[in-house]
């Protein structure tokens, strides 16, 4: 691949040697595909539909212009104080902007305030303070809790400056699409007026001081540290992206009116903007991060820099295109990894990256984003690593049934980014695989149908490069279950539509790459949404509410106790085929499990349908100590908590949790507490206008016992991964706490099951303890209003158990389930026997199987891992080879 590369660069870049070559623009498109994008424009209805929405938000903007020309330039932040023009800016060492020397010729563009976020965002463009001498920026909560405009301190502003001048230059590189699209000079006028101000306002501006060290380094043009040229963090320095977009199209344009300004420098636009590109570009291969997001986001922003630049020999120093683009496909440095070793690092086996799913999702979309850059611009960076591609649909086992990503970790959670799906779609198309391509113009469909995407609204990249989706039907593919070892993370699945799909989550804890400790966490599914999610709503990773985010307290787990650390897999069904990743096989259709340890923990979860429409969750929760939290977060407006009469649980307020399992404890506010040692139940219901959505969780009763109920704090800042909105902030979150004191947690569990379900609609009538006191022991019964009544045994020893006077198990878990009293199945999760009313499957050689005995349509059907006796009504066992859903 390397030869392949450099042969294309020195072809490819032979070509253009002088500025006046028509080699722009050369982002996404080329010059000669112009006649193509308007052509798609005209008989794509969403290629259309998109350009108009462009065209919308932009022409006012424009329209003004005309007769105010001031108007957009002066909201850029910028140092506009004639005598505090600044030229050279310090950083103190708490990472804030210091202070400023020099005074330029023009106005320079503003540093950010500081490196941390705060808790603001602009007001929306219209309300922003012309020629702001101060940097003061007027904001608003992000948090909804305050809708107030606040005037917040330079000093104080987060990333407010960055993202006003990045919106700005947004419009401006719209604006240019525009252009370049109807050649009307009108939007080539905005455009170049934003980009004059901004360029040479950075021109100007050297890079950053840290005399402080603070960012582990020194700044100005030495090596080392994270910092940008125009952000503290590299990995933020963004504004050159758009920047050189609207270089790009207007580079004719440009030219020919050119900025009065220009003279003074005695250097032409390309010459001008060289300076300021190379200088992003040369300050970005010694700075940001080598490995993980820090290396693939640093290159993100300086490869658009990159790809405007002209060939090598138009400059002094002999550094063009050619000489920087290797840096990403080829060279590997003291301060950043090339892509060849870059794509070591996701796992050979899963083909996900290592961090939190929001770092890990974006990384394969911003490696294609930039393949697909280059692709134009002939150089093919997938051809030759298959690993790209396995990492686009790695992330699909990620995606619960509304497309959304699972929340763990450092993250907001969200849908996964369709754009991938059409970057590679376009992919495919133009390498002739049409297959391939089909595919993933079905997992577009899709999200279209689930309204995570809508191509109506596509971006100018999209316009330029997708291609029509081909008459296909919509799929969203899944996997039963799904393991990453790495990420210490399982998720099982029942289907995947929206109306009835069954999904949970189970996992353990990790620190660093964005992971947490969030301790041995669960996650329930229903209706397409977690109903019991990690909670994210912190304001960023320096304010005082992450520490209850991103531990045990903001998840459903237990504390005190393990927190992060290995884990290990006693038992799960559907298991992980030979690719390492996801199952290949199926034993039920109905029931699935999984079983994991970590340190004094070991909880068990299943997942059992009763129906087509409905179905239930296990938790069977063991740990060691005495003393013990079982934290239980649901979406809801209100909770309620009843015993198995239904009647209200008697709690009194004014009783104080304590801090000594937890700082973060603090968050939970309105403490209520019952004791309780009987079985009970808890109800969560959500009873917005547009949602009806019941959680019930059975809970079995065990001694020295307290029920709280608390207020913890809002589940996500996003409107979307909820149903209606519900917990986001600056709702709470009801909750629920169950204390175990003086009562060994390993011997006695916390043995839960829930049901979700729209109002009125509960499948549950009873659930009730068949063994309770036995110390590697846990079974019970749930009975189902169809008439299911099914038994669901756990064990933590090899020996071998009768059941309620009624079952015979030896095993890990299996489950039992008759109708009335009529045979419907057996299901041996993991292990040897398992036998109930006359009706037996066991293991052939002794050893541990997962295994189904299924009675439906009037037949006998089994499924089993390896080779299985069979016993019908008390009849002599019967051997049957391994095998899935074959008939007796």
């Amino acid at each position: 691949m390397k030869n392949y590369i450099l042969f294309v660069l020195s072809i490819f870049f032979s070509m253009a040697c002088q500025p006046t070559d028509k080699m722009h623009p050369s982002i996404y498109v080329k010059d000669a595909d112009h006649e193509s994008v308007v052509e798609k424009i005209e008989q794509q209805p969403w290629a259309k539909k998109s350009y108009q929405n462009i065209q919308n938000e932009i022409l006012p903007y424009v329209d003004r212009h005309i007769k105010d020309p001031n108007w957009i330039t002066s909201r850029l932040s910028m140092y506009w104080k004639q005598g505090e023009r600044y030229t050279q800016c310090y950083l103190n060492k708490h990472q804030d902007w210091d202070y400023g020397e020099g005074n330029a010729p023009v106005p320079t563009v503003r540093f950010p305030g500081m490196r941390r976020w705060n808790n603001y965002k602009n007001v929306p463009l219209e309300s922003r303070t012309p020629y702001n001498e101060t940097g003061d920026m007027l904001g608003i909560d992000r948090s909804g809790k305050n809708a107030e405009v606040k005037l917040i301190p330079y000093k104080e502003t987060g990333h407010m400056i960055r993202y006003n001048n990045l919106e700005i230059l947004e419009l401006a590189e719209k604006s240019a699409f525009l252009y370049w699209v109807t050649q009307e000079e009108k939007y080539a006028t905005f455009a170049a007026d934003i980009y004059w101000t901004w360029m040479l306002g950075t021109y100007y501006m050297e890079p950053m001081l840290d005399p402080n060290k603070s960012t582990k380094g020194p700044g100005g043009y030495e090596p080392g540290g994270i910092l940008g040229y125009y952000d503290v963090e590299q990995i933020h320095d963004n504004t050159q992206v758009s920047a050189a977009v609207i270089y790009d199209f207007l580079y004719d344009f440009l030219q020919a009116h050119p900025h009065p300004h220009l003279k003074k420098l005695n250097k032409s636009v390309v010459e001008a903007s060289g300076v300021v590109f190379k200088r992003y570009i040369d300050l970005g291969l010694i700075r940001g991060g080598k490995l993980g997001n820090w290396n693939v986001n640093g290159f993100k922003n300086i490869l658009n820099s990159m790809l405007v630049l002209e060939s090598n020999d138009f400059y002094p120093d002999g550094k063009g295109k050619e000489y920087y683009i290797p840096y990403y496909t080829e060279h590997t440095t003291e301060y950043h990894e090339a892509l060849p070793d870059i794509m070591k690092i996701w796992d050979k086996e899963t083909g996900l990256w290592p961090e939190s799913p929001g770092y890990a999702s974006g990384m394969i979309p911003t490696v294609f984003d930039m393949g697909m850059k280059l692709y134009t611009n002939g150089i093919n960076t997938m051809d030759d690593n298959p690993m790209i591609l396995k990492a686009v649909l790695a992330n699909l086992n990620w995606l619960d049934a509304r497309g959304n990503l699972v929340v763990f970790g450092d993250m907001r959670g969200g849908p996964f980014s369709y754009e991938v799906f059409e970057d590679v779609l376009t992919y495919f198309t133009k390498e002739g695989k049409a297959k391939e391509a089909n595919e993933l113009a079905s997992i577009i469909k899709k999200g279209i149908e689930l309204g995570q995407y809508d191509r109506n609204s596509t971006n100018w990249k999209g316009i330029c490069l997708y291609e029509p989706l081909a008459n296909l039907d919509a799929e969203l593919p899944y996997k039963r279950t799904a393991f990453s070892k790495r990420h210490r993370h399982i998720i099982q699945k029942n289907g995947n539509d929206i109306d009835n799909a069954m999904m949970f989550t189970l996992y353990g804890g990790d620190h660093g790459s964005h992971l947490s400790k969030n301790g041995l966490a669960m996650q329930i599914y229903a209706k397409g949404w977690a109903v019991s999610p990690k909670a994210s709503a912190y304001e960023s990773y320096w304010s005082k509410d992450f520490g209850y985010f991103s531990g045990a307290t903001g998840s459903n787990t237990i504390l005190p106790g393990y927190t992060h650390g290995e884990i290990s897999v006693n038992g799960i069904d559907p298991a992980v085929g030979d690719n390492g990743f996801y199952n290949t096989t199926v034993t039920s259709e109905n029931c699935s499990f999984a079983d994991i340890s970590a340190d004094e923990k070991r909880r068990l979860v299943a997942m059992v349908r009763t129906s087509e429409s409905s179905g239930y969750y296990v938790d069977i929760f063991r740990s060691d100590l005495n003393d013990n939290d079982y934290l239980y977060h649901n979406l809801g407006n209100k909770l309620e908590v009843f015993n198995t009469e239904q009647k209200p649980l008697s709690k009194r307020k004014g009783f104080a949790l304590g801090d000594q399992y937890n700082k973060a404890y603090d968050y939970f506010k309105d403490p209520e507490k019952a004791d309780w040692n009987s079985d009970f139940i808890a109800r969560w219901t959500i009873d917005t206008a547009s949602v009806d959505l019941v959680t019930d969780l059975w809970m079995l009763g065990q001694q020295n016992r307290a029920v709280f109920t608390v207020n913890a704090p809002p589940t996500t800042l996003l409107g979307t991964i909820t149903p209606a909105g519900v917990n986001r902030s600056p709702q709470t979150t009801p909750t629920l706490i169950v204390r175990q004191q003086k009562n060994n947690a390993k011997q006695h569990p916390f043995v839960s099951v829930f049901e979700t379900y729209n109002k009125g609609n509960a499948q549950i009538a009873n659930v009730e303890a068949i063994e309770k006191d036995k110390a590697s022991l846990t079974a019970l019964e749930v009975d189902s209003k169809n008439g299911l009544k099914q038994f669901i045994i756990s064990s933590t020893n090899d020996e071998q158990h009768l059941v309620g006077g009624q079952a015979n198990f030896k095993g890990t878990f299996a489950i039992s389930s008759f109708k009335g009293e009529n045979f419907d199945y057996l299901y041996l999760g993991k292990g040897k026997m398992l036998s109930h009313h006359g009706y037996r499957i066991e293991s052939a050689d002794g050893s541990d199987i997962s295994a189904a005995l299924n009675y439906k349509n009037g037949k006998y059907q089994y499924s089993s891992d390896k080779e299985v006796l069979i016993s019908i009504k008390n009849s002599e066992a019967k051997r049957y080879p391994a095998g899935y859903n074959r008939e007796l």
